[in-house]
């Protein structure tokens, strides 16, 4: 084997493998159209490495015209390819130049396939060149004469190049994609190596062929160009993937605030801040059942937590509110409501709830404490209120203002529902209302 055959056989299996790693790339991403070109211009070249590693090892004409005919139709492939991948890349695939090369060099293949030989090559026209190499190595090319159909070819093949530098010169500048220089340096390697080779071929002057490696060079340059294209797009897929973790994440957030003012809106009472009755119905119901649960299981539990099951519904009413609203306004009116329920939520424990029953009437819901610490908590309440000045408006008005109470402690309605036990506490509030209002009434009152 000659030594200038092994680098040849080396490149062709570095560009087989790129060949078929950027095919089986291209089988499972069809979108990267890339790909399919720089395959093919791979696996071309790799056959070029070949036929010249057989050229290197012809012993006879015969022999040589055979490797040497290869390399030529083979140079079509690679031109092709070569294009295909410039006016993918460069977003030229309408262009009327880059179109109408490809078509010439399919014509000029199909016409080398079928010209005679003395158009091509024929060993009745034979061309040996005896080279010596930097005087590291005798290199005997068994060759033919290029007819004119190759001639036209090699010729076409440095037009055509001319013109794909500059179709990535012109994508270079559009976009300073840096990564293009290493392509523009290649393609002038390229450049002079096909151009050395037409030369040595037409036998303009004798010099070894380098194309074989002039074509590796630019097969790196491209590779290394779509492996920055894939990082790029891969870092570029992971920052979108961040941005919309972040982006969900914060649509979660918003979503969950969104839901909790949503809550807030349907538990919550507009005005006061303070929870409705609907919340109140669905709230008090569970209480109830609570309780009910606890009373079946009282007999299995240490007598100091007959607390923990009991509880006072107080229904609260503000007394003469209607006549607040029509002296003062509603305006005002809603300032007494509001400072109404900062007396209440003073005066009681966390775990205890106010609700909004209707306009001036409030639901009291105070746990697990006992009917006596209910009755005393209800009435400082009262007390409080009715000892509380009242200013109103910017000439800041007093008024007097008084609640009446109906209250109810649940174990004196074990036995009852919780509409049962809402009843019970309004009939109460209707007394302490027709009885003098500012009062509480409450089972001992009776």
């Amino acid at each position: 084997m000659h030594l200038l055959s092994i680098p040849c056989i080396a490149m062709a299996a570095v560009n087989f493998y790129l060949g078929a790693y950027y095919l089986y790339f291209f089988i499972k991403r069809r979108e990267i159209r890339e790909h399919l070109s720089f395959a093919i211009l791979c696996l071309s070249v790799g056959l070029y490495d070949i036929f010249s590693a057989g050229l290197y090892n012809s012993r006879g004409i015969g022999d040589g015209i055979f490797w040497q005919r290869l390399q030529l139709n083979t140079v079509i492939p690679i031109s092709v390819s070569l294009i295909w991948f410039t006016s993918v890349f460069t977003r030229q695939e309408r262009n009327r130049m880059v179109q109408g090369s490809i078509a010439w060099f399919i014509l000029i293949f199909l016409v080398s396939l079928f010209a005679s030989p003395e158009l091509t090559l024929s060993v009745n026209n034979p061309a040996l060149k005896n080279i010596n190499f930097l005087n590291l190595s005798q290199i005997t090319y068994y060759e033919a004469a290029v007819g004119p159909v190759f001639q036209i070819e090699l010729l076409s093949i440095i037009v055509v190049y001319i013109y794909l530098f500059y179709l990535f010169i012109r994508q270079y500048r559009e976009t300073r994609y840096k990564v293009l220089l290493f392509v523009l340096a290649a393609q002038i390697i390229y450049f002079v190596g096909s151009l050395s080779d037409s030369l040595v071929a037409m036998q303009a002057y004798s010099f070894i062929y380098i194309g074989e490696y002039t074509f590796f060079f630019i097969v790196l340059a491209m590779a290394y160009v779509l492996l920055d294209r894939f990082v790029n797009l891969h870092t570029a897929f992971e920052e979108l993937n961040i941005n919309l973790e972040h982006k969900v994440t914060e649509r979660t957030a918003e979503l969950k605030e969104l839901n909790e003012q949503l809550k807030r809106l349907v538990e919550r009472d507009g005005l006061t801040g303070i929870y409705n009755r609907r919340f109140f119905n669905e709230y008090f119901d569970i209480e109830v059942r609570r309780a009910m649960n606890f009373l079946e299981h009282k007999t299995q539990l240490m007598p100091s937590h007959d607390n923990e099951m009991n509880f006072g519904l107080a229904m609260l009413d503000i007394d003469h509110f209607k006549e607040i609203n029509d002296i003062y306004g509603h305006l005002i009116g809603d300032s007494a409501l509001k400072q109404v329920i900062e007396i209440i939520e003073r005066n009681i424990f966390s775990r205890d709830v106010l609700f909004r029953y209707g306009g001036d009437e409030f639901a009291l819901l105070l746990t697990k404490t006992s009917n006596q610490g209910i009755f005393q908590a209800t009435e400082k309440i009262r007390k409080e209120i009715d000892d509380h000045v009242f200013s109103f408006g910017a000439e800041h008005q007093q008024q007097h203002v008084t609640i009446s109470v109906g209250l109810v402690t649940f174990d004196e309605v074990v036995n009852k529902e919780s509409d049962g036990i809402l009843k019970l506490a309004d009939d109460r509030l209707l007394r302490a209302k027709n009885g003098g209002r500012n009062r509480i009434v409450y089972a001992d009152a009776e």
